[in-house]
């Protein structure tokens, strides 16, 4: 599969920028076509509301959100012409946000987003719009720090692998990236023994598939010890020297609702690096 299409959720946070520079310089190395999104958590100002409003609040209010979205758009363009990106789309959709973002991320191969942010006033927001895309979207998705920028992304990869369908999903997205990386390599983490073995029967195979690509990935296992997978990966990020970690967004369903799994949240909460997520 080849990435032809990508989509980047804009704002008017202060992490919009990097996303879309982020989302430019990938669209650009894979002479991918690039969808800005707008989408932002203030609901609509509705005829019902703007009727029990002042004339003079409607319109103020009126005027502040054309200009935020005018100047995100900007920014998107100028990101876009910065990458010499010749296809590229700038959407602003109605209606509700989670659900516009499912929809719009269901026709791209790629989604990129932004780590919700926990000392952000629309924390909230961003971690609920972050878990429909990922949950909801059946697309992969590149999650981004909101503490940095990376100056390069996919060049030197971490794939979190547990032999699980969350973990073989995102190796097959993530395989235009994996194919022109520098550097794979490939983390397991085993809790049970049984894990273990497991494992290390799918290790070959998973080599294999890899090879066929012309990948050729370093494999590291780990067993039993007492740090948390998230942490792990993200120790092992470090040391690599990664600049993408490729794993399987996983969720419990309880009460009728799915819970993010416990390696999921701490990337979510603690990721230093972007992250490649798919569930």
């Amino acid at each position: 599969m080849a990435l032809k299409s990508l989509m980047v959720h804009v704002d008017d946070g202060a992490g919009s920028g990097p996303r879309i520079e982020l989302a430019a310089r990938l669209a650009s190395r894979f002479g991918a076509g690039l969808i800005g999104v707008y989408l932002v958590p203030a609901g609509e100002l509705t005829p019902s509301v703007a009727a029990l409003l002042p004339a003079d609040a409607v319109k103020r209010r009126l005027a502040d959100t054309g200009e935020a979205q005018h100047r995100a758009e900007a920014l998107f363009r100028q990101a876009a012409a910065a990458g010499r990106i010749a296809n590229f789309e700038w959407r602003a959709p109605s209606g509700f946000a989670m659900d516009a973002a499912v929809a719009h991320a269901r026709c791209v191969d790629l989604v990129v987003l932004g780590q919700p942010d926990p000392d952000h006033a629309e924390r909230g927001y961003a971690q609920r719009l972050a878990e429909h895309v990922l949950l909801g979207a059946a697309s992969p998705a590149v999650f981004v720090p909101y503490a940095d920028a990376a100056v390069e992304v996919g060049t030197r990869v971490l794939v979190a692998w547990d032999a699980g369908r969350e973990a073989a999903r995102a190796v097959r997205d993530a395989l235009p990236i994996l194919e022109s990386a520098e550097q794979v390599v490939v983390v397991s983490l085993a809790r049970e023994p049984v894990d273990g073995e497991a494992m290390a029967l799918a290790q070959p195979r998973l080599a294999a598939y890899l090879r066929a690509h012309g990948i050729d990935a370093q494999f590291k296992r780990f067993e039993g010890d007492s740090i948390e997978g998230g942490e792990r990966l993200l120790s092992q990020a470090a040391d690599l020297g990664s600049n993408l970690i490729v794993m399987g967004g996983y969720a419990h369903s309880r009460s009728r609702e799915l819970i993010l799994g416990g390696v999921t949240r701490t990337m979510f909460a603690s990721m230093t690096v972007p992250v490649l997520m798919s569930h």
